[in-house]
């Protein structure tokens, strides 16, 4: 007998501002059943003081992921030195995107060719309808920068 969505129980700790994403991990833990599932989901929002380009991170040994929230929006200054303009708030698939990526690599620790297909798949269980303007539905994303 198949499980419903609403019958699964994810043991996860997860963030205030990223509470949304239960009902994705849902999802994927539904059609996925062998995900491992990490122990916390925290939040992050860089500040205006530090250039910071990252949009999510995972500790192995604990299996906490911590998803970026916000980015920042940076400009070049008359001296030559990247300064922040103001802290954007990241879309939604964006942020399912680094999620997907970021339980990715508590299968495969190393970005290769598994990892980038395992991280598709998990997105596609996501079942987003709107494409997201960074990956355009596929679920990658490119960590240049942004002026």
């Amino acid at each position: 007998m198949k499980k419903r969505r609403s019958d699964i129980r994810i043991n996860v700790k997860i963030s205030p501002r990223l509470q949304w994403v239960i009902t994705y991990l849902k999802k994927a833990k539904a059609k996925m059943p062998s995900l491992i599932m990490p122990a916390q989901i925290r939040s992050f929002k860089p500040t205006e003081r530090k250039i910071m380009r990252v949009f999510g991170n995972v500790y192995f040994e604990s299996r906490i992921i911590v998803l970026a929230t916000h980015n920042q929006q940076t400009y070049v200054n008359k001296k030559g030195q990247t300064r922040v303009k103001k802290i954007v708030a990241i879309s939604h698939p964006e942020i399912l995107s680094t999620l997907a990526h970021e339980l990715a690599h508590l299968h495969y620790p190393d970005h290769d060719y598994e990892h980038e297909e395992f991280t598709r798949t998990i997105f596609k269980t996501f079942d987003i309808t709107q494409k997201c303007l960074t990956c355009k539905g596929t679920g990658r994303i490119s960590t240049e920068i942004r002026p």
